[in-house]
């Protein structure tokens, strides 16, 4: 098979769109389950389990696309892994800005609201007013929360991606024959 950066992308794209939109309809599971912390506990914890069985399925995946002459390497596959997070990434962070601009703005700037109070005798006049007016437009300014949660997807990404490409990991073969079985366009 061709390892051809574009293969790469392709596979990164497709694996981080499905991982990413698993993971905006626990979301919303979420959001709109009520105040049942056990629940939400629960729906947390199957949302995590079923991104890391996701993740590690789509590494497997790509990893089977190379050869046993080219091997699979370890940094490969953590860059891969990475590679999906970016895309997880910023459909969390298109989800996020919808939320905190159109579904549960109110809510999003009484959180603020009830943090800025706390710090109202901890710093100067000038100094909250400034924080104050900064804090409230960065909540909900789409290019922050989308910045941040590919940020935050990236680093959850590397450090899933050192796990599970010790999995994946395989040594070239020098003894196999090169014959690379590239699926048609139209698999693509």
């Amino acid at each position: 098979m061709n390892n051809s950066r574009q293969q790469f992308w392709i596979e990164a794209i497709k694996g981080g769109t499905i991982i990413g939109l698993v993971n905006l309809a626990f979301s919303l599971l979420v959001q709109f389950s009520g105040d049942n912390e056990k629940w939400i506990s629960a729906l947390n914890f199957i949302s995590t389990v079923v991104t890391i069985l996701l993740t590690a399925g789509y590494l497997r995946r790509f990893a089977r696309l190379h050869t046993k002459a080219e091997g699979f390497s370890y940094g490969r596959g953590v860059g891969f892994v990475v590679a999906m997070m970016i895309f997880v990434g910023v459909l969390s962070g298109i989800y996020s800005a919808v939320m905190a601009n159109f579904v549960i703005k109110a809510e999003v700037l009484e959180s603020v609201d009830l943090v800025m109070a706390q710090m109202q005798d901890v710093i100067s006049a000038d100094q909250f007013e400034s924080t104050y007016n900064m804090m409230r437009a960065s909540v909900t300014n789409p290019m922050i929360l989308t910045l941040s949660s590919v940020f935050g997807n990236v680093i959850y990404g590397l450090f899933m991606g050192l796990v599970l490409s010790i999995i994946t990991r395989r040594q070239a073969d020098i003894f196999a024959e090169d014959t690379a079985t590239t699926p048609n366009e139209n698999n693509l």
